[in-house]
């Protein structure tokens, strides 16, 4: 897990809408909770999940990392050497992956290992950073 404490209101309207998405019971949808490995999410839930989450928190979830990540050009050499993701993505990344972390080899994570990175954790985490980014714009 990351330092980062994750907020009550946030984790249980994550968890929320996790398992509405999924139709999983919510008992199961745990901060550690990987999306597609362990709740059997595909890229169609994870918009959904996306989406419902901007409305649950009043937030633009997609416009924080999850943009960069759903807009990785997986063909650029800035993105990619050979196979496996370059350095300064998972750099990026690693701030809201925590798992990217826990990686013994991480010059050999490719873009579905990354996507299989994403926890429940992962999402509070950004969605988070798009409260904080909504407040801070309201005071301005």
């Amino acid at each position: 897990m990351t330092n980062e404490p994750i907020a009550p209101e946030v984790l249980c309207a994550v968890r929320r809408c996790v398992a509405d998405s999924l139709a999983v019971p919510e008992a199961e949808v745990l901060p550690e909770s990987r999306l597609i490995d362990d709740l059997g999410a595909d890229s169609l839930d994870f918009v959904d999940i996306v989406f419902a989450l901007d409305r649950a928190l009043d937030v633009r979830v997609r416009e924080t990392e999850f943009n960069f990540l759903t807009r990785l050009d997986f063909s650029s050499p800035e993105i990619m050497k050979g196979a496996h993701l370059a350095e300064p993505v998972l750099a990026r990344l690693e701030s809201w992956l925590p798992a990217l972390r826990e990686v013994a080899d991480r010059a050999r994570v490719t873009p579905r290992g990354l996507f299989s990175m994403i926890t429940i954790e992962s999402l509070c985490l950004a969605c988070q950073h798009a409260i904080a980014a909504r407040d801070a714009a309201k005071a301005r």
